[in-house]
């Protein structure tokens, strides 16, 4: 099967979709598919998969949805999507976030094959699909067959747009986070606490911080790492502590290989996200990492945790609620392992080769039941392959 997967974020741009196009491309490719990644250029730096990736337009970031998203622009879009899917003449073209302007957009204005669109968003409203959804929903009728990741991103697609979305969740690679080694010089005595995450609002890292004096006190030898950039990552530092600096480290983006190794060291795991997760996929690498998960019981994460048996979730946004959950778990060895075992179990149900024979399954009801012409086989591509990382700052 030929496959086009046009997406608004892709390498060098960090994220969910991003891993998610990256994996299922991996797996797609393994059994025998030829797959080409459609995207825009975010800057410097390419992908591991670049041979395969087309490029078209420049990407600017805009604030949406309590998160910063990039947004492709060039007037050329759609004349580069008509000569794109004539020379590939793929079978089947799946599209993450659809709707997307102008990149998914210009897609569909132009495509005159099977096409499989990926809702990933959660939010209770969106303006723009209020706003536009007349002219949306031309687009959207041009979609052979609907995903949706989660319960919550369902249910924020119905509800301005009716119709059948059948839900194929994220998944993750199970094997490269349960391998990796912790790192040794973080392996010193301390109880490690991991935060994995872009430096905006809505991922919720200034709750965990101002969290931290009483986690301070209460586990005198802990220490918060803190993994991931983005628009606030200086602006953050100020929610330091003082009485908790020197046990807080920033480390900034890191490879893909220091990402797991990272997830190894960590006693727990917490991500304090405030809302608009339609899914959590930093939790299901804590799952398959062994490290207790400490979430907000927001919508999304609650679709993957499951509170008391395989993480702990906790109000939204406060900070005293995540360092009781988190001295909790320093005190209770028995608990931790129970919740690193339960989840351990459950991570397997989101293993990229299952959630890509899904995916698979959906192409092919989309192109009349048709299984490709292309065999299954060949070998398994490396996930390991580094984007760069960033000097660690310790603060």
């Amino acid at each position: 099967m030929k496959i086009g997967i046009v997406t608004p974020a892709f390498y060098p741009y960090p994220g969910g979709v991003t891993e998610h196009v990256y994996n299922t491309y991996l797996e797609l490719e393994r059994l025998g598919h030829d797959v080409k990644v459609i995207t825009t250029s975010f800057g410097p730096g390419g992908s591991p998969c670049e041979h395969d990736v087309i490029r078209i337009g420049r990407a600017f970031s805009v604030p949406a949805n309590g998160s910063i998203c990039p947004v492709a622009v060039d007037l050329r879009m759609a004349n580069q999507f008509r000569t794109v899917f004539r020379d590939e003449s793929f079978d089947v073209v799946h599209l993450h976030e659809p709707l997307m302007p102008a990149l998914c957009l210009a897609a569909l204005s132009q495509v005159d094959m099977p096409a499989v669109g990926t809702f990933h968003a959660s939010n209770d409203r969106s303006l723009g699909y209020k706003l536009f959804r007349p002219l949306l929903d031309r687009y959207v009728q041009k979609l052979t067959r609907r995903i949706a990741v989660s319960n919550a991103a369902r249910d924020t697609a119905i509800r301005h747009f009716d119709g059948e979305y059948e839900i194929v969740p994220n998944g993750v690679d199970v094997e490269r986070f349960s391998s990796a080694e912790p790192i040794e010089e973080l392996r010193d005595g301390s109880f490690n606490i991991l935060f994995v995450g872009r430096m905006e609002p809505r991922k919720g890292a200034k709750h965990l911080l101002r969290a931290m004096p009483r986690v301070c006190e209460e586990i005198p030898g802990c220490r918060l790492v803190v993994v991931g950039g983005g628009p606030l990552a200086s602006h953050y530092g100020s929610y330091v502590p003082e009485s908790c600096r020197g046990r807080i480290m920033f480390t900034g983006h890191v490879s893909n290989e220091m990402l797991a190794r990272h997830y190894a060291t960590a006693d727990v795991f917490c991500s304090p996200a405030t809302g608009g997760e339609s899914f959590g996929i930093v939790l299901l690498e804590a799952m398959a990492s062994s490290s207790a998960i400490v979430a907000s019981n927001i919508t999304g994460y609650n679709d993957v945790v499951d509170d008391g048996r395989t993480g702990l979730l906790v109000a939204p946004a406060s900070p005293d609620a995540i360092a009781s959950a988190v001295v909790r778990l320093a005190g209770e060895p028995e608990l931790r392992e129970h919740l690193v075992g339960a989840a351990r179990d459950e991570v397997e149900r989101y293993a990229w080769d299952r959630v890509t024979k899904d995916i698979l399954r959906v192409y092919e009801a989309a192109i009349g039941g048709s299984s490709g012409t292309h065999p299954a086989g060949g070998g398994r591509v490396n996930r390991k392959e580094k984007i760069g990382e960033k000097e660690t700052v310790v603060v």
